[in-house]
């Protein structure tokens, strides 16, 4: 049952379950579990230290929530909120010193999401490093489910290879994408938006502009009709930084708003409100109508368009 209920809301939160209703279920489970065991038993649980407390966590800070002042069901205390750690860094450093892999790997999972959806990317690289040194060796990468460390390692590692301009990252990239194509072969349905971001990614690295316009549109578009709203909102937002890059600035604010909306669709208001902070930055406050406008892109267009443009922003 421990199993079960750890792999259930790791891919419930994989797999865009709502935000609140997913932390309500961790709630409820994490009340079920000392309703059966005692709360004598709470600091030595090991499901509710090591695997639901970093989720709920990572549930609060995307909602914009926190624990501060937290009293639910009768001014009863959650489990949630008597755990012994309660901060996911220092959860993530005891269950290294202790060679807790399962642990370790579940918990580095949501701190990586978490960091790359607030662009932290410096800390989102801390992190996926610490993934590449732990779990990338053949002995360990088949005892792990690596799906969302390794989409995560593409999209971070081909941020900082146009950054920095270093060859390690570009290569850490192209790893990463072979590994999602393998993939796209046992399942399209689950795989193919990721890859197509990734594709997407790697092209604007490379400066192909006019292949990464249209894996960038077709990610959004699969995520879409899939019903991967979070993955929406990421391809969305990548996308949005592409445009302003090269310049289409009234496509790049539209998809930048598209990625607010799937934001909030989920839950993620403390992300949403981030993405509308960087419209700010760029646009001014003054938005446009949130309206679907022809992001198709020609090559001559991108082409064109993108040599003209002086301007650079920066999206750090």
């Amino acid at each position: 049952a421990m199993v079960n209920t750890i792999y259930y809301i790791a891919r419930s939160f994989n797999c865009a379950k709502s935000i609140s209703l997913l932390a309500g279920e961790v709630e409820a489970l994490a009340r079920q579990y000392t309703g059966n065991f005692g709360n004598d038993t709470l600091e030595y649980s090991p499901l509710i230290q090591f695997y639901m407390t970093p989720l709920y966590n990572a549930l609060l800070r995307l909602s914009g929530g926190d624990r501060k002042g937290r009293k639910t069901e009768g001014e009863t205390l959650s489990p949630l909120d008597k755990v012994q750690l309660l901060n996911n860094d220092e959860i993530m450093e005891v269950t290294i010193n202790t060679k807790q892999l399962g642990c370790f790997h579940t918990v580095l999972s949501y701190q990586t999401t978490t960091a790359f959806l607030f662009r932290d990317m410096e800390i989102a690289l801390k992190f996926t490093n610490l993934y590449f040194e732990h779990f990338m060796s053949k002995a360990l990468s088949s005892l792990y489910t690596p799906i969302y460390h390794i989409f995560y390692e593409a999209l971070i590692c081909f941020f900082f290879a146009r950054r920095t301009g270093e060859p390690c990252y570009q290569e850490r990239g192209e790893k990463a994408l072979s590994e999602l194509q393998k993939w796209v072969a046992y399942s399209d349905w689950n795989f193919k938006n990721k890859l197509l971001l990734v594709e997407a990614e790697s092209n604007y690295t490379r400066k192909n502009y006019d292949k990464a316009a249209t894996y960038y549109e077709a990610a959004v578009n699969v995520a879409r009709e899939r019903k991967f709203i979070q993955e929406e909102a990421i391809a969305s937002e990548l996308s949005g930084i592409f445009f302003s890059e090269i310049g289409f600035g009234a496509k790049a604010e539209w998809w930048y708003l598209n990625s607010i909306k799937c934001f909030k669709k989920w839950g993620a208001f403390a992300v949403a409100k981030r993405v509308e902070k960087s419209i700010e930055s760029l646009f001014g406050s003054q938005l446009i109508t949130l309206k679907p406008v022809d992001v198709s892109c020609l090559p001559s267009q991108v082409t064109s368009r993108q040599s003209n443009s002086k301007k650079r922003h920066n999206q750090d």
